[in-house]
């Protein structure tokens, strides 16, 4: 047996720090809702890629919304304010891209069709 005596000292209780709640954590995701259609509408509007082409209005604003709703969901918190920023403006930037890119990219596979002799123009 051992003659030592121990005295049981408790722990310090550390208290985490936790994030500071971001009050306007909605701000960025609901201009980024109300923003896609918008954009996508006057993004196809110039060459009426609407009316003749409606998927291209349809799909800009489905992929927007698929990369703008995870902000909805991060922590509403100061330190995710960047990241819901980041998915608004590429959520935006899509709906805007998209029926540009799509006709470009159209156009590009037939004249690439057409002077490789796949197309009777």
């Amino acid at each position: 047996m051992s003659n030592s005596v121990r005295t049981h000292t408790p722990r310090p209780v550390t208290t985490a720090a936790r994030p500071e709640p971001d009050p306007r954590w909605w701000a960025l995701p609901l201009a980024g809702t109300v923003l896609a259609p918008g954009l996508a509408f006057a993004a196809s509007r110039p060459d009426h890629l609407f009316a003749g082409r409606p998927f291209l209005l349809c799909g800009g604003l489905l992929l927007a919304y698929a990369v703008v709703l995870p902000s909805w969901f991060l922590p509403r918190t100061t330190a995710g304010r960047r990241r819901r920023g980041d998915l608004v403006l590429a959520g935006c930037a899509c709906a805007a891209g998209l029926p540009s890119l799509l006709t470009a990219l159209g156009w590009t596979v037939f004249l690439v069709m057409l002077f490789t002799g796949h197309v009777d123009g």
